[in-house]
């Protein structure tokens, strides 16, 4: 799949981190990585925590970008980052970054991630 991005996750305390290897289908402009895939990979990460915190499902009810940097596709390993800025019962705010693989933030995002009952 073009836009299939393994990510493999862990917690680290309160914070969900995963770490990908972008490659060349992922490509934006002048080699470096597309907006819409850091996007991708940030909305994953912040969705999932609900999950690996308290088993629960969540999607996204906003979700707001910054872009700090580009992201050169070099082969090397990014990590993605998601923590809870304020729980709730019903909606999170979640915020997240992407890393570059020498630590910068590239990416950073704020969001309200919603419960859904499970299905």
């Amino acid at each position: 799949m073009p836009f299939d991005l393994p990510i493999d996750w862990s917690l680290e305390g309160e914070r969900l981190v995963g770490h990908l290897t972008p490659g060349a289908q992922h490509k934006g402009p002048e080699g470096h990585l597309h907006g819409g895939i850091a996007a991708l990979c940030l909305d994953e990460c912040m969705a999932a925590l609900g999950h690996a915190l308290d088993a629960i499902h969540t999607v996204t009810g906003t979700l707001d970008l910054r872009y700090r940097r580009p992201i050169p596709l070099d082969g090397r390993t990014l990590r993605v980052e998601a923590w809870r800025d304020t729980p709730g019962r019903r909606a999170s705010r979640v915020r997240g970054r992407l890393l570059d693989a020498d630590g910068n933030v590239a990416v950073e995002a704020k969001g309200l991630f919603v419960r859904v009952a499970d299905a």
